[in-house]
């Protein structure tokens, strides 16, 4: 069998970013190796090849091919790559530079690889806040009101964009899950039957349409986008793709700042550290 793990790490050189993006590449570059050699660590676990990607010749070229698009290229690269490496190696998993895996236990072991394994939450209102769901609930504020308060990022606006998608292709009673693409495994037969990339401006033309059609409202349909997650999940329920929700112990994420790393994370498989507090992390699972 022919197993591959990769990662990409692409250096952000916009000249004038955020405080929030400033300190995601000052902690990604400052981590780097020990975030490889983990996964490499883990690569040999699962019999694999482990390969990181970065800004070299062919994403040069990926990046002219798709440069007129209104997306994230680091992400629509991820699942490009997934789908050619796909019809190279019999099992491949993709992990975000800023996943830490924390097992010895094989992916391709572990998991049904005939369907595509990721973690989706389920994103329904249970995600607002305790303070917008109560007041919404008593009637204090309108769900427009609500909506304000997010961004296009929000999983909440993901997932309702997605449910937009669907409702344009006639299918109009779907869930609010929506997959969080910094962990994807699959074997070949499965990844093939997503057909992303080549499939991109078809769904660019379903997005726009359901933007236009504001099935939830103008207010949250100005914040739908081009996103990988979106068209991704939109995919496995429009073709009935089979898929596997991974247990959360399998992409434990922690994503606020304010978000405390505890010994709790010494049990989790694979730990997507979206705050990026790796100090705190290594002092936690190696001390």
């Amino acid at each position: 069998m022919k197993n591959i793990i990769y990662s990409i790490y692409i250096e952000n050189k916009d000249s004038n970013l955020s405080e929030k993006h400033l300190f995601t590449k000052n902690q990604l570059e400052k981590h780097y190796d020990r975030l490889i050699d983990v996964k490499k660590k883990y690569a040999d676990i699962c019999n694999a090849e482990f390969v990181i990607y970065g800004d070299d010749d062919d994403y040069k070229e990926f990046k002219s091919k798709y440069k007129g698009y209104e997306f994230d290229l680091i992400n629509l690269y991820k699942i490009y790559l997934w789908e050619k490496l796909g019809k190279k190696y019999n099992n491949v998993l993709y992990l975000d530079l800023d996943v830490v895996p924390n097992t010895n236990e094989n992916f391709f072991d572990t998991f049904d690889m005939n369907k595509i394994c990721v973690y989706a939450p389920n994103a329904t209102i249970d995600i607002w806040s305790q303070e917008d769901k109560e007041r919404y609930k008593k009637g204090k504020i309108n769900f427009s009101k609500v909506i304000s308060h997010k961004d296009k990022y929000d999983m909440y606006v993901k997932a309702l964009c997605k449910k937009s998608m669907l409702a344009i292709d006639n299918k109009l009673d779907t869930d609010y899950l929506i997959a969080n693409t910094a962990i994807l495994g699959a074997n070949s037969n499965a990844i093939s039957k997503l057909k992303f990339t080549e499939r991109l401006d078809s769904m660019i033309d379903v997005l726009n349409k359901s933007k236009k059609e504001k099935l939830f409202g103008e207010e949250v349909s100005k914040l739908f986008f081009a996103n990988n997650e979106i068209f991704f999940h939109y995919l496995l329920d429009k073709d009935n793709i089979d898929w596997y929700n991974l247990p959360k112990e399998w992409h434990t994420y922690v994503m606020r700042k304010s978000d405390k790393i505890s010994k709790e994370l010494k049990s989790a498989k694979m730990i997507h550290l979206i705050n990026k507090k790796f100090e705190e992390l290594w002092t936690i699972l190696w001390n």
